[in-house]
């Protein structure tokens, strides 16, 4: 058929993409056969593994075709239209692929991993949207540094680490005013009364709304839990944001409780002020960070990086705790005979882990984590750090309830402090 892929049983003639058609008809009938959950599982891996290498493939395919004119020959205006009026595909689809095939062309290590695999066409599309006039010739120095992350990070450490590289190699780009910060909320009412809006907060002010926001929705999940409520994500966060809302109207006082913590290594701190003394076109706040170095860091503590004129700004009003990392992040500290976690023992296990759940692949964001013991009480598990688990709810409680959780090796290649 023009312009069409008829999917059938037959044996492939002989080309990669009657082999892949005949492939997938198999996989196909397969995806409606019972098996064992091990089998399943290595499916799963097996097939997104292939649809990322799929992915990386059709995005530099439609890239070649868009430049070889095959839509203008076909007497249409673009690649989108082309593909859309032959696979109703959505156009917008379209135009995502070929953005990221044509644009890492010139980055040949890039486009090669894209093609065999090693980075996702996500991976690519972040890394794309770190290029501007001022960094695409250090994305060209430092394609195998992008395609280490990839292989050795997972998603969300491997933003955390492209956002420290923006802050070092693009240090003429925006940057945070002392006091003006760009903050905004935008509201408008609808006909029915409705209240519809949007926001756009510095990181500060940002995670302490995360911080606000992720606590009530935490409860409200529990809550949830228990009565049987069939609330989305959404819902629960919009019933959140009410509820902080309302109590911070009827708040009388002020509470002990830090609203956001950050995390400074000295060597970052003492470069900071330093540089408030020299005059503006002079100062050079970011050319210490490292994200994987223990004197490099300045960020929240879910390891979103910052640029350090915001922690500047919260140390004339912050409350200061020393932290004392080791090798492999590890905290050299004293322990407490103590049946519960206490709070700062939590907060300085959640800086070595960067907010995460150690269960690999989880996702939760810091405000939903227990302070778990890795050996249990019952088994004469003692509450020190060495013991202390940061655990997302679902993965506590599951954690006796099957086969061992795989868990996270949080080693971010730094060397011990002297």
């Amino acid at each position: 058929m023009d312009g069409e892929w008829e999917l059938s049983g037959k044996e492939p003639s002989g080309s990669a993409l009657d082999t892949l058609e005949h492939s997938l008809k198999l996989l196909s009938d397969q995806a409606r056969t019972v098996a064992d959950s091990s089998e399943l599982g290595d499916r799963c891996v097996r097939l997104s593994k292939a649809r990322q290498q799929l992915d990386g493939i059709l995005a530099s395919t439609i890239s070649d075709a868009d430049s070889a004119g095959v839509a203008i020959a076909a007497g249409q205006r673009t690649m989108a239209q082309y593909l859309a009026s032959r696979t109703h595909l959505a156009p917008e689809v379209v135009r995502s692929d070929t953005r990221v095939g044509n644009w890492v062309r010139p980055f040949a290590f890039l486009q090669d991993a894209m093609l065999d695999g090693t980075m996702s066409r996500a991976h690519v599309d972040h890394v794309r949207k770190l290029a501007n006039i001022r960094t695409t010739s250090a994305i060209l120095r430092d394609q195998w540094m992008f395609i280490d992350w990839v292989r050795n990070l997972e998603w969300k450490s491997f933003k955390n680490a492209c956002a420290y590289w923006l802050l070092v190699n693009d240090q003429d780009g925006e940057q945070p005013e002392d006091h003006n910060p760009k903050n905004t909320v935008t509201m408008h009412v609808t006909a029915d009364g409705r209240v519809k809006g949007s926001f756009d907060l510095d990181p500060i002010s940002g995670g302490m709304l995360r911080q606000q926001l992720g606590d009530e929705e935490n409860a409200l999940f529990n809550q949830d839990q228990e009565c049987g409520t069939p609330r989305t994500v959404a819902q629960r966060r919009a019933q959140a944001f009410t509820n902080v809302i309302a109590r911070g109207a009827n708040r009388t006082e002020t509470t002990s409780k830090p609203l956001i913590h950050v995390v400074m290594s000295l060597k970052v701190m003492q470069h900071a002020i330093a540089q408030m003394a020299k005059d503006p076109e002079d100062q050079d706040f970011t050319s210490v960070l490292d994200a994987n170095n223990i004197d490099g860091r300045c960020e929240l503590i879910d390891g979103t990086p910052i640029h350090p004129k915001y922690a500047l700004v919260l140390l004339m009003q912050a409350r200061l705790r020393r932290q004392v990392l080791g090798a492999k992040n590890v905290t050299l500290d004293a322990s407490y005979e103590t049946r519960a976690f206490p709070d700062h023992m939590k907060y300085i296990r959640l800086v070595e882990t960067r907010g995460q759940c150690v269960t690999a692949g989880c996702d939760a964001q810091h405000t939903w984590l227990h302070a778990d013991h890795r050996e249990p009480c019952a088994k004469h598990g003692q509450t020190t750090l060495a013991n202390l688990d940061p655990l997302c709810g679902p993965d506590n409680k599951a954690k006796g309830a099957g086969p061992t959780l795989k868990q996270r090796d949080f080693d971010w290649n730094v060397e011990e402090e002297d």
